[in-house]
């Protein structure tokens, strides 16, 4: 939850517009492992996930390509602190015990399910990118 907390941090004090693209997937990213491990389902945690980066990072992505190019600089200091942060999550592993329900996810049956949806929207995501590279769709036309 720290790590929410200081990706949230880092967002509000972030003005570039890819940043904060960047910033929204890890805080979405990390908020979603987080409830997947606390509610010991996945279900609720794919849903939230699926909102925020299909909804949201629409919006987003407009914005950042409306803006004009400027050099992304790093802080030394918060470059520092988010290293920190993320050695810390992965030494304290959440602070839960993983649990005999979240290792069933990936055994069995479940594992061929999960490995087809990947890979389904892997290749709709591709075709989309595709499609609309063609120049003579209606919606560029002028």
């Amino acid at each position: 939850m720290m790590m929410v907390i200081l990706l949230g941090i880092m967002f509000v004090g972030s003005s570039q517009p890819m940043s904060l693209v960047l910033l929204l997937i890890f805080v979405t990213l990390s908020y979603v492992l987080y409830l997947y491990v606390v509610m010991k389902t996945f279900w609720y945690s794919f849903v939230i996930m699926i909102v925020m980066l299909s909804g949201v990072l629409v919006v987003f992505t407009y914005m950042a390509s409306m803006s004009p190019n400027e050099k992304f600089i790093w802080s030394g200091i918060s470059l520092m602190i988010l290293i920190v942060v993320f050695l810390g999550v992965l030494v304290d592993g959440w602070g839960y015990p993983l649990s005999h329900v979240s290792l069933k996810l990936w055994d069995g049956w479940t594992m061929l399910v999960v490995g087809w949806l990947i890979s389904f929207l892997l290749v709709v995501m591709l075709m989309v990118i595709w499609v609309s590279e063609w120049g003579d769709m209606a919606a560029r036309s002028s």
